[in-house]
Protein backbone atom coordinates (compact mmCIF):
# COMPACT_ATOMS: atom_id res chain seq x y z
CA UNK A 1 0.00 0.00 0.00
CA UNK A 2 3.16 2.47 0.50
CA UNK A 3 4.22 1.93 -3.00
CA UNK A 4 3.45 4.74 -6.11
CA UNK A 5 0.28 4.05 -7.53
CA UNK A 6 -2.12 5.93 -9.04
CA UNK A 7 -4.67 8.30 -7.00
CA UNK A 8 -8.10 9.52 -7.89
CA UNK A 9 -8.72 12.60 -6.16
CA UNK A 10 -13.05 13.51 -6.16
CA UNK A 11 -14.72 16.76 -4.49
CA UNK A 12 -18.11 16.57 -4.28
CA UNK A 13 -20.39 18.03 -1.85
CA UNK A 14 -17.85 19.56 -0.31
CA UNK A 15 -17.07 16.04 0.31
CA UNK A 16 -13.48 14.51 -0.24
CA UNK A 17 -13.28 11.31 -1.90
CA UNK A 18 -10.06 9.45 -2.62
CA UNK A 19 -9.89 6.35 -4.60
CA UNK A 20 -6.92 4.49 -4.76
CA UNK A 21 -8.83 0.77 -6.58
CA UNK A 22 -6.79 1.10 -9.73
CA UNK A 23 -8.39 4.22 -10.81
CA UNK A 24 -8.67 5.44 -14.59
CA UNK A 25 -10.10 8.40 -16.35
CA UNK A 26 -13.70 7.45 -17.31
CA UNK A 27 -14.73 7.71 -13.91
CA UNK A 28 -15.02 11.20 -14.96
CA UNK A 29 -17.55 10.82 -17.85
CA UNK A 30 -19.26 8.51 -15.35
CA UNK A 31 -20.13 11.15 -12.41
CA UNK A 32 -20.87 13.69 -15.19
CA UNK A 33 -23.48 10.98 -16.88
CA UNK A 34 -25.28 10.91 -13.73
CA UNK A 35 -25.38 14.47 -13.39
CA UNK A 36 -23.18 14.85 -10.69
CA UNK A 37 -20.94 18.38 -9.98
CA UNK A 38 -17.63 16.99 -9.31
CA UNK A 39 -14.22 18.41 -9.66
CA UNK A 40 -11.58 15.43 -10.34
CA UNK A 41 -7.79 14.94 -10.25
CA UNK A 42 -5.63 11.69 -11.38
CA UNK A 43 -2.35 11.68 -10.34
CA UNK A 44 0.45 9.03 -9.06
CA UNK A 45 1.93 9.21 -5.53
CA UNK A 46 2.26 7.23 -2.62
CA UNK A 47 -1.01 5.64 -1.22
CA UNK A 48 0.09 6.19 2.46
CA UNK A 49 1.62 9.62 2.55
CA UNK A 50 -0.71 11.65 -0.07
CA UNK A 51 -3.52 9.97 1.12
CA UNK A 52 -2.87 11.49 4.74
CA UNK A 53 -2.46 14.70 3.04
CA UNK A 54 -5.74 14.88 1.70
CA UNK A 55 -7.67 14.51 4.65
CA UNK A 56 -10.20 12.65 2.82
CA UNK A 57 -13.90 12.00 3.98
CA UNK A 58 -14.60 8.79 1.56
CA UNK A 59 -11.97 6.17 0.54
CA UNK A 60 -12.56 3.89 -2.29
CA UNK A 61 -10.23 0.97 -2.39
CA UNK A 62 -9.67 -3.00 -2.50
CA UNK A 63 -10.57 -5.37 -0.01
CA UNK A 64 -6.98 -6.35 -0.27
CA UNK A 65 -5.81 -2.65 0.34
CA UNK A 66 -4.33 -1.87 4.13
CA UNK A 67 -7.09 -0.20 5.44
CA UNK A 68 -6.27 -0.39 8.97
CA UNK A 69 -3.23 1.44 8.51
CA UNK A 70 -5.33 4.29 5.97
CA UNK A 71 -8.18 4.58 8.62
CA UNK A 72 -5.56 5.14 11.38
CA UNK A 73 -3.73 8.30 10.02
CA UNK A 74 -6.61 9.40 8.21
CA UNK A 75 -9.05 10.49 11.22
CA UNK A 76 -11.69 12.55 8.72
CA UNK A 77 -13.06 9.01 6.87
CA UNK A 78 -16.22 8.16 7.63
CA UNK A 79 -16.97 5.65 4.93
CA UNK A 80 -15.17 2.88 2.81
CA UNK A 81 -16.70 1.69 -0.45
CA UNK A 82 -14.91 -1.52 -1.55
CA UNK A 83 -15.18 -2.33 -5.20
CA UNK A 84 -15.26 -6.25 -4.58
CA UNK A 85 -17.40 -8.36 -3.00
CA UNK A 86 -15.18 -9.84 -0.60
CA UNK A 87 -14.66 -8.40 2.38
CA UNK A 88 -12.33 -11.03 4.69
CA UNK A 89 -9.26 -8.96 5.04
CA UNK A 90 -11.32 -5.61 6.17
CA UNK A 91 -10.35 -4.71 9.76
CA UNK A 92 -13.86 -4.99 11.72
CA UNK A 93 -13.26 -3.93 14.56
CA UNK A 94 -11.23 -1.08 13.95
CA UNK A 95 -13.83 0.14 10.98
CA UNK A 96 -16.70 -0.44 13.91
CA UNK A 97 -14.71 1.52 16.70
CA UNK A 98 -14.73 4.65 14.76
CA UNK A 99 -18.09 4.29 13.03
CA UNK A 100 -16.99 4.50 9.82
CA UNK A 101 -19.81 2.71 7.47
CA UNK A 102 -19.05 0.35 4.61
CA UNK A 103 -20.49 -0.52 1.55
CA UNK A 104 -19.08 -3.33 -1.64
CA UNK A 105 -20.08 -4.33 -4.38
CA UNK A 106 -22.50 -7.08 -3.68
CA UNK A 107 -24.46 -8.32 -6.97
CA UNK A 108 -22.16 -6.67 -9.41
CA UNK A 109 -21.40 -10.02 -10.79
CA UNK A 110 -24.45 -12.29 -9.55
CA UNK A 111 -25.09 -12.40 -13.44
CA UNK A 112 -21.95 -13.37 -14.51
CA UNK A 113 -21.35 -15.54 -11.90
CA UNK A 114 -24.53 -17.74 -12.22
CA UNK A 115 -23.92 -18.20 -16.15
CA UNK A 116 -20.47 -19.47 -14.70
CA UNK A 117 -22.28 -22.13 -12.47
CA UNK A 118 -24.90 -22.81 -14.85
CA UNK A 119 -21.73 -23.80 -17.95
CA UNK A 120 -20.51 -25.60 -15.06
CA UNK A 121 -23.82 -27.57 -14.83
CA UNK A 122 -23.88 -28.37 -17.94
CA UNK A 123 -21.02 -28.84 -19.32
CA UNK A 124 -21.54 -31.96 -17.29
CA UNK A 125 -24.77 -33.07 -18.25
CA UNK A 126 -24.02 -32.63 -22.12
CA UNK A 127 -19.93 -34.05 -21.58
CA UNK A 128 -18.12 -30.61 -23.73
CA UNK A 129 -14.93 -31.06 -21.26
CA UNK A 130 -14.96 -34.61 -22.52
CA UNK A 131 -15.44 -34.15 -26.02
CA UNK A 132 -12.93 -31.71 -26.82
CA UNK A 133 -10.46 -33.79 -25.18
CA UNK A 134 -11.63 -36.54 -27.43
CA UNK A 135 -11.35 -34.23 -30.29
CA UNK A 136 -7.65 -33.95 -29.81
CA UNK A 137 -7.61 -37.72 -29.70
CA UNK A 138 -8.95 -37.86 -32.97
CA UNK A 139 -11.17 -39.96 -30.98
CA UNK A 140 -14.96 -40.65 -31.67
CA UNK A 141 -16.63 -42.24 -28.68
CA UNK A 142 -19.44 -44.07 -29.85
CA UNK A 143 -22.60 -43.85 -28.01
CA UNK A 144 -21.75 -41.02 -25.99
CA UNK A 145 -24.73 -39.72 -24.28
CA UNK A 146 -26.38 -36.43 -23.25
CA UNK A 147 -27.86 -36.27 -19.49
CA UNK A 148 -31.26 -34.62 -18.32
CA UNK A 149 -31.63 -32.17 -15.78
CA UNK A 150 -35.03 -32.67 -15.17
CA UNK A 151 -35.90 -33.33 -11.48
CA UNK A 152 -32.54 -33.46 -10.65
CA UNK A 153 -31.74 -31.69 -7.17
CA UNK A 154 -29.31 -28.68 -7.23
CA UNK A 155 -28.40 -27.19 -3.49
CA UNK A 156 -27.06 -23.65 -3.44
CA UNK A 157 -25.14 -23.02 -0.61
CA UNK A 158 -25.60 -19.20 0.31
CA UNK A 159 -28.85 -17.99 -1.17
CA UNK A 160 -27.44 -14.30 -1.48
CA UNK A 161 -28.00 -12.70 -4.61
CA UNK A 162 -25.43 -14.44 -6.91
CA UNK A 163 -27.48 -17.55 -5.44
CA UNK A 164 -30.79 -16.28 -6.18
CA UNK A 165 -29.46 -15.78 -10.01
CA UNK A 166 -28.74 -18.99 -10.55
CA UNK A 167 -31.81 -20.05 -8.83
CA UNK A 168 -33.67 -18.11 -11.16
CA UNK A 169 -31.70 -19.62 -14.39
CA UNK A 170 -31.68 -22.90 -12.98
CA UNK A 171 -35.52 -23.10 -12.48
CA UNK A 172 -36.20 -23.44 -16.59
CA UNK A 173 -34.21 -26.74 -17.05
CA UNK A 174 -36.58 -28.75 -14.40
CA UNK A 175 -34.31 -28.80 -11.70
CA UNK A 176 -35.28 -29.17 -8.02
CA UNK A 177 -33.89 -26.14 -6.97
CA UNK A 178 -32.59 -26.17 -2.62
CA UNK A 179 -31.40 -22.94 -0.60
CA UNK A 180 -29.01 -22.72 2.10
CA UNK A 181 -28.96 -19.57 4.37
CA UNK A 182 -27.55 -18.68 8.29
CA UNK A 183 -31.43 -17.82 9.42
CA UNK A 184 -34.50 -19.04 7.84
CA UNK A 185 -36.48 -17.22 6.03
CA UNK A 186 -38.55 -17.42 2.32
CA UNK A 187 -36.81 -16.80 -0.84
CA UNK A 188 -38.60 -16.72 -4.26
CA UNK A 189 -36.94 -18.38 -6.67
CA UNK A 190 -36.64 -21.76 -4.55
CA UNK A 191 -38.64 -25.17 -3.89
CA UNK A 192 -36.75 -24.96 -0.57
CA UNK A 193 -34.86 -23.19 2.30
CA UNK A 194 -32.81 -24.80 4.89
CA UNK A 195 -30.19 -23.32 7.55
CA UNK A 196 -26.49 -24.23 8.10
CA UNK A 197 -27.55 -26.74 10.83
CA UNK A 198 -29.63 -28.49 8.08
CA UNK A 199 -27.59 -28.77 5.64
CA UNK A 200 -26.57 -32.21 6.12
CA UNK A 201 -30.17 -33.34 5.79
CA UNK A 202 -30.10 -31.62 2.01
CA UNK A 203 -26.44 -32.58 1.00
CA UNK A 204 -27.28 -36.22 0.66
CA UNK A 205 -30.40 -35.44 -2.29
CA UNK A 206 -28.05 -32.80 -4.12
CA UNK A 207 -26.97 -33.98 -7.52
CA UNK A 208 -25.25 -30.07 -7.84
CA UNK A 209 -23.54 -28.66 -4.83
CA UNK A 210 -23.01 -24.72 -5.18
CA UNK A 211 -20.67 -22.71 -2.54
CA UNK A 212 -21.67 -19.21 -2.90
CA UNK A 213 -21.60 -18.25 1.08
CA UNK A 214 -19.06 -15.24 1.77
CA UNK A 215 -15.46 -16.21 3.65
CA UNK A 216 -15.92 -15.48 7.56
CA UNK A 217 -14.88 -16.59 10.56
CA UNK A 218 -17.68 -18.85 10.73
CA UNK A 219 -17.65 -20.15 7.28
CA UNK A 220 -13.92 -20.39 7.06
CA UNK A 221 -13.33 -24.26 6.05
CA UNK A 222 -16.70 -25.16 5.84
CA UNK A 223 -17.03 -27.53 3.49
CA UNK A 224 -14.74 -30.62 4.87
CA UNK A 225 -14.77 -34.60 4.79
CA UNK A 226 -18.00 -34.05 6.95
CA UNK A 227 -19.77 -32.51 4.05
CA UNK A 228 -18.49 -34.39 1.69
CA UNK A 229 -18.94 -38.10 3.63
CA UNK A 230 -22.51 -36.61 3.78
CA UNK A 231 -22.90 -35.99 -0.24
CA UNK A 232 -24.04 -38.24 -3.07
CA UNK A 233 -20.76 -40.46 -4.63
CA UNK A 234 -22.58 -38.88 -7.69
CA UNK A 235 -22.77 -34.90 -7.06
CA UNK A 236 -20.98 -32.16 -8.49
CA UNK A 237 -19.55 -29.82 -6.46
CA UNK A 238 -18.88 -26.42 -7.99
CA UNK A 239 -17.37 -23.48 -5.70
CA UNK A 240 -17.09 -19.83 -7.06
CA UNK A 241 -17.22 -17.61 -3.67
CA UNK A 242 -13.41 -17.73 -2.29
CA UNK A 243 -11.22 -21.10 -1.75
CA UNK A 244 -11.16 -20.67 2.25
CA UNK A 245 -14.09 -22.20 2.39
CA UNK A 246 -12.99 -25.29 1.00
CA UNK A 247 -10.92 -27.67 3.11
CA UNK A 248 -8.81 -28.42 -0.38
CA UNK A 249 -7.31 -31.71 0.97
CA UNK A 250 -10.15 -33.44 2.10
CA UNK A 251 -11.53 -32.26 -1.23
CA UNK A 252 -9.23 -34.08 -2.89
CA UNK A 253 -9.71 -37.29 -0.71
CA UNK A 254 -13.74 -37.24 -1.37
CA UNK A 255 -12.97 -37.25 -4.92
CA UNK A 256 -10.05 -40.09 -4.87
CA UNK A 257 -12.23 -42.07 -2.19
CA UNK A 258 -15.46 -41.72 -4.54
CA UNK A 259 -17.57 -39.76 -2.04
CA UNK A 260 -17.80 -37.15 -4.59
CA UNK A 261 -17.60 -37.25 -8.57
CA UNK A 262 -16.37 -33.94 -9.76
CA UNK A 263 -15.37 -30.55 -8.90
CA UNK A 264 -15.55 -27.31 -10.50
CA UNK A 265 -12.80 -24.68 -8.73
CA UNK A 266 -13.00 -21.03 -9.83
CA UNK A 267 -11.18 -19.51 -6.41
CA UNK A 268 -8.35 -21.33 -4.37
CA UNK A 269 -7.06 -20.85 -0.80
CA UNK A 270 -3.90 -19.94 -2.56
CA UNK A 271 -3.66 -17.84 -6.21
CA UNK A 272 -2.13 -17.91 -8.44
CA UNK A 273 -2.45 -21.68 -8.03
CA UNK A 274 0.79 -23.22 -7.48
CA UNK A 275 1.96 -25.32 -10.97
CA UNK A 276 2.99 -27.73 -8.71
CA UNK A 277 -0.80 -28.13 -7.11
CA UNK A 278 -2.13 -31.34 -7.67
CA UNK A 279 -5.92 -29.56 -8.66
CA UNK A 280 -4.34 -29.02 -12.16
CA UNK A 281 -4.07 -32.91 -13.05
CA UNK A 282 -6.73 -34.23 -11.10
CA UNK A 283 -9.06 -36.05 -13.93
CA UNK A 284 -12.00 -34.91 -11.21
CA UNK A 285 -11.07 -31.04 -11.01
CA UNK A 286 -11.88 -28.63 -13.18
CA UNK A 287 -9.97 -25.64 -12.81
CA UNK A 288 -10.79 -21.98 -14.30
CA UNK A 289 -8.30 -19.04 -13.22
CA UNK A 290 -10.85 -16.94 -10.75
CA UNK A 291 -12.72 -15.79 -13.92
CA UNK A 292 -16.60 -16.40 -12.86
CA UNK A 293 -16.87 -12.96 -11.02
CA UNK A 294 -14.31 -11.20 -13.43
CA UNK A 295 -16.93 -8.45 -14.98
CA UNK A 296 -14.83 -7.05 -18.32
CA UNK A 297 -16.06 -3.22 -17.19
CA UNK A 298 -15.95 -4.05 -13.28
CA UNK A 299 -14.61 -0.66 -12.64
CA UNK A 300 -17.17 1.51 -14.24
CA UNK A 301 -20.29 -1.12 -13.25
CA UNK A 302 -18.61 -0.63 -9.39
CA UNK A 303 -18.27 3.44 -9.45
CA UNK A 304 -22.22 3.95 -10.77
CA UNK A 305 -23.04 1.68 -7.73
CA UNK A 306 -20.76 3.98 -5.40
CA UNK A 307 -22.65 6.89 -6.70
CA UNK A 308 -25.97 4.66 -5.62
CA UNK A 309 -24.78 4.22 -2.48
CA UNK A 310 -22.99 7.37 -1.82
CA UNK A 311 -26.23 8.99 -2.60
CA UNK A 312 -28.26 7.02 0.40
CA UNK A 313 -24.96 8.06 2.78
CA UNK A 314 -25.41 11.23 2.56
CA UNK A 315 -29.44 11.45 3.11
CA UNK A 316 -28.32 9.33 5.86
CA UNK A 317 -30.23 6.21 5.05
CA UNK A 318 -28.91 3.02 4.44
CA UNK A 319 -26.76 2.00 1.92
CA UNK A 320 -28.22 -0.74 -0.55
CA UNK A 321 -24.88 -2.12 -0.28
CA UNK A 322 -24.23 -1.48 3.16
CA UNK A 323 -21.85 -4.35 5.04
CA UNK A 324 -22.76 -5.45 8.60
CA UNK A 325 -19.82 -5.26 10.36
CA UNK A 326 -20.36 -7.50 13.05
CA UNK A 327 -21.68 -10.58 10.55
CA UNK A 328 -18.39 -9.51 8.31
CA UNK A 329 -20.87 -9.16 5.48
Amino acid sequence: CGTDRKILIILMNNKTIVFIANPNESVSSLFQEEGLDVEICLRTGNVNEDVAKIHPDILICRNRDDISDIIKTNPCIRMVFIVEVGLERLPFKELQARNIRVANTSGISADIMSNYVLACILDHVVKLGEDILNQRNSYWKRFQSTDSLDGKTLLIVGAGRTGIQIAHKARPFGLNIVGIVRNQREIDGFNKIGTFCQINQYLSKADYVVCTLPLTSETQAFFSIEKYRKMKPTSIFINVSRGGLVNECDLVDALDSGMVAHAYLDVFSIEPLPEDHVFWKHEKITVTPHQSGRLVNNIDVAMKMFIQNYRAYCAGNIMPNEVNLQQGY
